[in-house]
């Protein structure tokens, strides 16, 4: 059909075909092209884009249900690849979609009329139908697996890598009741089962497995051994201290485990300021 009103129904099944698509070349690839709210915005556009041909009165699937419409995803890479990439993969699945129904696509209008086929005639399925149902719920509930699943490897891939790198990594976690987004941050600790640390605003802030919606690993270095030092209390603030990472600590000769920030050492040892103090610890870069 070639109105809004009648393609309700196909538009829902082609965002959930792009959706489910655009996760699979994540895991096949190994990127995450929803590393930005903006993303999710143009998969959905361009998952309905070829269908906008009725506002231009152009007839429908020739112009824009071809391979050479599916170069308007193209100028996206000014922003950035990845919504480049995103949008292309939308649309094409959108010409997938299609030509896996009765009425097919030709790819290559208007040099060919040709009209090209995913599925045998007996597998093709109408606009609207039962089967499109079935269809369309089966892609709502792969893009849930495929999600669980692509988020779990990456996850368990990061508390691998940070029992003995320290490793930087674009972070979604949930704590308290709301969602936090961390761009860039260097996950600096981990217990090694279940809970992982990185600092933010001098702090180590330690999330759990469970807490993690979203991962991806931008790189690792290695952490380098512990090493051993003596100061003073108060000089824990500095920016010298502030940002390594402290394993243990020791005053008047009474050794004590500790994880967390010289500057969170120094919160909880701030009345002994002129003390000596001996730490053990390992920089982050």
């Amino acid at each position: 059909m070639n109105t809004l009103k009648g393609d309700k129904v196909k538009w829902i099944t082609h965002i959930a075909l792009a959706f489910f698509v655009v996760k699979v070349v994540e895991i096949a690839l190994m990127i995450d092209l929803f590393d930005d709210y903006v993303a999710y915005a143009v998969v959905g556009l361009f998952a309905v884009l070829p269908d906008f041909d009725f506002l231009l009165g152009i007839k429908h699937r020739t112009w824009t249900h071809t391979i050479w419409f599916s170069l308007t995803a193209l100028p996206l890479a000014l922003i950035d690849w990845k919504l480049a990439l995103a949008g292309w993969i939308a649309l094409m699945s959108h010409l997938i979609g299609d030509m896996m129904t009765h009425s097919g696509v030709k790819l290559l209008y208007p040099y060919r009329e040709t009209v090209f086929y995913m599925v045998p005639p007996r597998w093709r399925i109408k606009t609207g139908s039962s089967a499109e149902f079935m269809i369309l719920g089966v892609l709502i509930i792969g893009s849930m697996l495929i999600s669980s699943v692509s988020t779990q490897t990456e996850t368990e891939k990061l508390f691998s890598l940070s029992r003995d790198h320290v490793v930087e990594a674009r972070l979604s976690v949930f704590e308290n009741g709301a969602r936090y987004d961390y761009d860039s941050v260097e996950i600096v600790w981990t217990d090694g089962k279940s809970k992982i640390g990185f600092i933010d605003e001098n702090k180590l802030v330690r999330v759990g497995k469970d807490q993690i919606l979203n991962v991806e690993i931008v790189s690792t270095h290695e952490k380098g051994s512990v090493k051993h030092a003596k100061t003073k209390v108060k000089r824990l603030r500095s920016s010298i201290w502030k940002h390594r990472i402290i394993v243990a600590y020791s005053i008047n000769n009474w050794k004590e485990e500790f994880t967390g920030t010289g500057y969170e050492l120094y919160r909880k040892l701030e009345n002994d300021l002129d003390e000596n103090i001996e730490v053990w610890y390992y920089e982050v870069r």
